[in-house]
């Protein structure tokens, strides 16, 4: 009698969430545990509206445990450490042999937005600071849109501040989008420099460290044939924006090479998408959005923003 091979994936990001569903409608003849550091995948693109009080935080994130199940799926509430030959280290409990293994933890800063309730603790804290002043490392989406909206919750009282490199925002978005973030910015008294003028009550950064695991197109690590890696922890050769629409592309490409490596098929190599669609929100009711040259700002995109989202956290 032939073993079922056994399939781990290490950490809820959003190429495991798209690989999962995609996973949950043609289920492999292999065992399948999903490892993640409990049973919440909060989804940052909800963040903005988690800080400025537009949504309950219970529509900002994901229940990872139910979709496990969905696909028959066992779902293990730990964290992952690293693995070691075919053997996976996890916090407080016994090593896990694997004979696949798939890793999508991110690359989140000491500092950063996660976990995501110890950053809205922060946040809370700030509410009974007289005159916070805090500062943003990072000039990217992320950063932008954090500043924003705590601009929003803090109200005037706040000193709010972006650390940028030659303090530029937005790196690759169009001219015009930069243009008029920057009105946005201006209009709401936040700074962006190259360095911080003053002393800051608390720290956020806002950017997305170094990937940890080289990469091949698909998707295995360069050093290991069945372990791959995907999302911002995954190194590839040319270097790719860091976005979560990428991941959910890279989620898809992965569901077929589990299938595949599991029946000893050749595997697909993933295609980056030459351009994806970006939404930055700027209120409750505004969004700006690009893709590619085209660009637009206004309460059109913000819909269209709501309705991905929603559609994402289903």
């Amino acid at each position: 009698m032939t073993t079922r091979k056994r399939i781990i994936l290490a950490g809820a990001g959003h190429a495991h969430i798209a690989a999962l569903r995609r996973l949950a409608k043609n289920p492999p003849d292999a065992e399948i545990i999903l490892i993640n550091d409990g049973v919440k995948a909060w989804y940052t693109g909800a963040l903005p509206a988690l800080i400025r009080g537009d949504i309950a935080e219970d529509r900002a994130w994901l229940d990872v445990a139910s979709l496990a199940q969905s696909c028959g799926a066992t779902f293990i509430d730990t964290k992952f450490i690293d693995f070691e030959g075919d053997w996976i280290n996890l916090d407080g409990r016994p090593p896990l042999r694997f004979d696949i293994l798939a890793i999508s933890i991110g690359a989140t800063p000491n500092g950063g937005v996660k976990p995501v309730p110890s950053f809205m603790a922060r946040v809370k804290s700030w509410d009974r600071i007289e005159t916070p002043i805090i500062g943003i490392i990072g000039a990217g989406a992320a950063g932008v849109e954090l500043a924003l909206a705590l601009r929003q919750r803090l109200g005037a009282k706040a000193r709010i501040a972006i650390r940028a490199p030659e303090a530029k925002i937005l790196p690759g978005a169009p001219p015009r989008v930069q243009r008029v973030i920057r009105e946005e910015l201006d209009h709401a008294r936040i700074q962006v420099a190259a360095a911080f003028t003053h002393r800051m009550d608390d720290l956020v950064h806002a950017y997305t460290p170094e990937p940890l695991y080289p990469v091949r197109p698909t998707l295995q690590l360069t050093a290991h044939d069945r372990v791959f890696a995907t999302g911002d922890c995954a190194a590839f050769a040319q270097p790719l924006p860091r976005s979560g629409a990428i991941a959910v592309r890279q989620g898809r490409t992965l569901a077929a090479n589990l299938q595949r490596l599991a029946s000893a098929a050749p595997l697909q190599k993933f295609r980056p998408p030459p351009t994806t669609l970006a939404i930055l929100s700027l209120n409750a009711d505004e969004a700006a959005a690009w893709y590619a040259p085209l660009s637009w700002t206004g309460p059109l995109a913000m819909t269209l923003k709501n309705h991905l989202d929603s559609n994402w956290l289903k």
